[in-house]
C-alpha cells in the first residue's frame, strides 16, 4: 500500500512539473509574440497586443514601459491602461520611468501610476527625495494630482529643490491639493529666483483663496519689493473676497501694512471701499495719504460724491488729500465742482475754482467768469487765474 501511494505521489509530482514547464514555455511564446507585436507590429496590432496582457501580470511589465514611450498616443494610453490594472508590481519601474524628458511619456506613467492610487503613494512620497530631478518632479506632479493630502509636508519642502522645475511643480501640486498649510511656503516663493516658479506659486495662492488673504496682506510689508509687489497682485486677483479683510488692514498699526492694503483695494475697484478710504485721508503717515489720493482716483466717477462732501466739510488734512483727488479724476469731477462756485463760504467757491482752472475742462468757462466780480478778493483773483490756465490750454 505505502509503495503504491509513493508512486502515486511521484506520478503526480511528474506531471505537475511538465504541466509548470508547458506553462512556462506558452507564456514565454506569447511574452515573445507580444513583445514582437509591440516593437514590429503595426498601430492596430500594438494596440491589440497592450490590451491583452492586463491579466498576465509582472512578466509585461517591461515591455509595457516602452510601450509608453512609443510614438501613438494611443498606445502609450493602452500601456498606461494595462499597467494600471496589473497595480502594485508595475509601480517601481513606472516611477524609474518618470526619468524621461517627455511630457507625453511622463503624463501616461502618472496616469498608470494614479489608476494602480493607493499602492503607489508610498513609493511616490519616497521618490520626491529621489537623487534624479526628473523622478523627483514626476513624483511631485503624480502626487499633486492625485490630490494626496498626506504628501503636502514632502511637497512643502519640495518648495526648496535645487531643481526649478521641481520648485514649480511644487508649488502647482500644492494648488491641486489645496491645503492651507502651504501658504506661507508659497509666500516665499514669491522670490524665488525663477520667474515660472514665482508665477506658479502666485497662481496657488490665488486659488487657495480666503486662507492665503491675511498672510498675504502680511505680505505687503515683505522686506523684499518683489514680494510685496506680487502679494499684492495675488490679493487683486482673489478680488472681492480679499475687500473685507483690506479695508479691516486700514485700520493697522503698521503704515506699511496701511499702505499697500489701500493700494489693493483701488486696484480691486469696488465701490465698498470708497467711504473706508476717504477716511483714511487722514492717516498720520504721508506716504499712506499719497496712496489714498491715487486710489479714490483709481476708483473713479464713484468716489467723486463723497470727495465733494469732503471738500466742502473735511479738515485742512482731508480737504487737501480730496481736492488731489478730484484733480486726478479729471474732466468727470467738473459740473460738481462748478455745482459748489455758487457756495455761500468764499474759501468753498475759491478752491472749486482752483481746481476748475487745474484741470482745464473749457465748458467750465462761463461759470468762472461770472466769479470775476465775486464778493471776495481772493476768489475773484483766483477766478482770473483759472481763466488764464484754460486759455493757455485751448491755444495749446
Amino acid at each position: 500500500m505505502g509503495i503504491t501511494k509513493k508512486f502515486l505521489n511521484l506520478f503526480k509530482s511528474g506531471k505537475s512539473e511538465e504541466e509548470e514547464q508547458a506553462r512556462r514555455l506558452a507564456q514565454k511564446e506569447r511574452y515573445d509574440n507580444f513583445l514582437k507585436a509591440l516593437t514590429e507590429g503595426d498601430l492596430d496590432t500594438r494596440w491589440n497586443a497592450v490590451r491583452s496582457v492586463g491579466d498576465l501580470g509582472e512578466p509585461f511589465i517591461e515591455p509595457l514601459i516602452r510601450g509608453l514611450k512609443d510614438e501613438y498616443w494611443i498606445i502609450r494610453r493602452g500601456s498606461a491602461d494595462t499597467l494600471g490594472k496589473i497595480g502594485a508590481p508595475a509601480v517601481s519601474p513606472l516611477i524609474g520611468a518618470l526619468d524621461d524628458s517627455s511630457d507625453d511619456v511622463r503624463q501616461e506613467t502618472i496616469r498608470a501610476l494614479q489608476l494602480i492610487g493607493e499602492s503607489s503613494v508610498g513609493p511616490l512620497i519616497q521618490a520626491v527625495q529621489h537623487s534624479q530631478p526628473l523622478i523627483r518632479r514626476g513624483a511631485v506632479q503624480a502626487l499633486g494630482i492625485m490630490g494626496e493630502t498626506r504628501a503636502v509636508g514632502h511637497i512643502i519642502e519640495s518648495l526648496k529643490d535645487a531643481d526649478p522645475w521641481v520648485r514649480h511643480e511644487s508649488a502647482v501640486a500644492l494648488g491641486r491639493i489645496g491645503d492651507p498649510r502651504a501658504v506661507a511656503p508659497l509666500i516665499e516663493c514669491l522670490n524665488d529666483a525663477r520667474e515660472h516658479v514665482r508665477m506658479a506659486a502666485m497662481a496657488t495662492l490665488c486659488s487657495l483663496g480666503e486662507p492665503a488673504i491675511e498672510p498675504l496682506i502680511r505680505a505687503l510689508i515683505d522686506p523684499n519689493d518683489d514680494v510685496q509687489r506680487r502679494a499684492a497682485l495675488a490679493l487683486v486677483t482673489i478680488g472681492e473676497p480679499s475687500v473685507e479683510p483690506l479695508i479691516k488692514a486700514l485700520g493697522d498699526q503698521n503704515p506699511g501694512i496701511r499702505k499697500g492694503a489701500v493700494e489693493v483695494l483701488g486696484q480691486i475697484g469696488n465701490t465698498r471701499a470708497i467711504s473706508p478710504i476717504i477716511t483714511a485721508l487722514d492717516d498720520p503717515v504721508r506716504p499712506v495719504r499719497i496712496e489714498v489720493v491715487k486710489s479714490l482716483a483709481a476708483l473713479g466717477v464713484p468716489a467723486i460724491a463723497p470727495l465733494m462732501q469732503v471738500f466742502r466739510e473735511g479738515d485742512i488734512r482731508m480737504r487737501t488729500g480730496a481736492m488731489e483727488a478730484l484733480w486726478m479724476l479729471g474732466q468727470p469731477a467738473t459740473t460738481p465742482l462748478i455745482m459748489v462756485l455758487k457756495d455761500g463760504q468764499s474759501d468753498v467757491r475759491r478752491r472749486a475754482v482752483l481746481l476748475l482752472g487745474e484741470i482745464g475742462d473749457q465748458k467750465a468757462v462761463d461759470h468762472i467768469t461770472g466769479l470775476l466780480s465775486d464778493d471776495n478778493v481772493a476768489v475773484r483773483r483766483e477766478a482770473f487765474e483759472a481763466l488764464e490756465m484754460i486759455k493757455k490750454r485751448m491755444a495749446q
